[in-house]
């Protein structure tokens, strides 16, 4: 006969056991719902890049087809008049010259920018130098030595006049380093050289009006003569032309813009001794386009992409050449990539690329939905 439960052992509450069980199912939900949400962030953040990705490529497309089509009406027009002068001669506006219509409703803007319409910044001399900086409000003691310091970079054999220009002071600086002895390759080498970041850097390193002005009176393009038909009053000043002829030359653009000249642009150099006189410095000017900065923008929405290209004609800019490698030591075999010429195929092209430059920019996720 089984003995009777004892009243001092009861037995073990059910409810604990179902309210573990009520936690961990709580705790997975929780859990599976946090994974989930991370997989959704995820996908969502592959998905927009993906969009992106897409949106890029399709604009990219279209950028250079554009481009296309401009370089072509370019070369049109240069074959028929021999030159490119000005967007007068009816390139400004190349893809409704050439009937083109982007694709998908995109919209494109093109627009141009003459280099050879500033002052080739390799050729320059010290006297154009510092016009470019006395034009910039300092006084024609600091221009001096600003363009002392400037040659100097530029130019390895040149000898500066004065001790604060010295290229051993380059070794004294916080980071020491020495003159490039090269043409600039990008304005914000200005930043590292004396007496020059001084004038056109603020105190934290960061480019002033003084900078804006000077870059936009050069170019860091090599060419012979600035084009008359685009060059600006600043960098015509800084060239020596007497403040008289400077207004002859706006006036005479002025009256082109307005249809009450017979020719809207200047052709030949007999054109510019007539406008200049013939007293003025007109071995510095021509009249044709030695560089062309051509700029292809495509918007879709709230999406920009640009495409920007240097181009020139034959015989027009050049990129400056950078110094000559040191040969190899006598008994030292040059590399096969020294020895071995290189063959490339010859395009039938009339312009020479000298600078391609891409950016996209798509707005911010965030800011789209505010």
């Amino acid at each position: 006969m089984r003995a009777p439960r004892s009243s001092f052992f009861p037995r073990r509450p059910r409810q604990r056991t179902a309210g573990s069980v009520v936690v961990l199912v709580l705790v997975t939900v929780l859990l599976a719902a946090f994974m989930l949400t991370k997989f959704v962030e995820r996908a969502g953040t592959e998905l927009l890049a993906d969009a992106r990705s897409g949106d890029r490529l399709r604009l990219r497309r279209e950028a250079y087809s554009s481009m296309e089509v401009t370089l072509a009406v370019l070369a049109d027009v240069r074959a028929i008049d021999q030159a490119l002068y000005s967007p007068a001669q009816g390139w400004d506006r190349p893809l409704e010259y050439a009937g083109y219509v982007p694709a998908g409703g995109l919209t494109v803007e093109v627009d141009f920018d003459d280099e050879s319409g500033r002052i080739s910044l390799p050729r320059a001399d010290a006297a154009t130098l510092e016009g470019v900086f006395a034009l910039t409000g300092v006084d024609r003691d600091l221009a001096e030595r600003a363009s002392d310091a400037l040659l100097l970079w530029m130019h390895p054999e040149y000898v500066p006049p004065t001790l604060d220009t010295d290229p051993g002071n380059y070794d004294q600086a916080a980071l020491p380093h020495h003159a490039a002895g090269r043409p600039l390759r990008s304005l914000d080498e200005l930043a590292s050289i004396a007496v020059v970041r001084d004038i056109l850097f603020d105190d934290d390193g960061r480019p002033n009006e003084r900078f804006r002005q000077f870059a936009g009176a050069v170019s860091l393009l090599s060419f012979s003569q600035m084009n008359l038909n685009s060059a600006g009053p600043e960098a015509l000043a800084a060239v020596g032309l007497p403040a008289e002829r400077i207004g002859a030359v706006q006036d005479y653009r002025r009256a082109a813009a307005q249809g009450t000249d017979a020719r809207p642009y200047l052709q030949s150099p007999a054109d510019a001794t007539a406008l200049l006189g013939a007293t003025a410095p007109t071995q510095s000017f021509g009249t044709q386009v030695q560089a062309l900065r051509v700029i292809v923008t495509v918007h879709d929405g709230a999406n920009r992409y640009r495409l920007s290209v240097v181009i020139a004609p034959p015989n027009g800019a050049t990129v400056p050449a950078r110094p000559a490698a040191a040969a190899p030591p006598a008994g030292q075999d040059a590399t096969a990539s020294q020895k071995a010429p290189v063959v490339l195929k010859k395009l039938d092209y009339p312009f020479k690329v000298l600078e391609v430059v891409e950016d996209m920019e798509l707005p911010d996720p965030a800011s789209a939905h505010d």
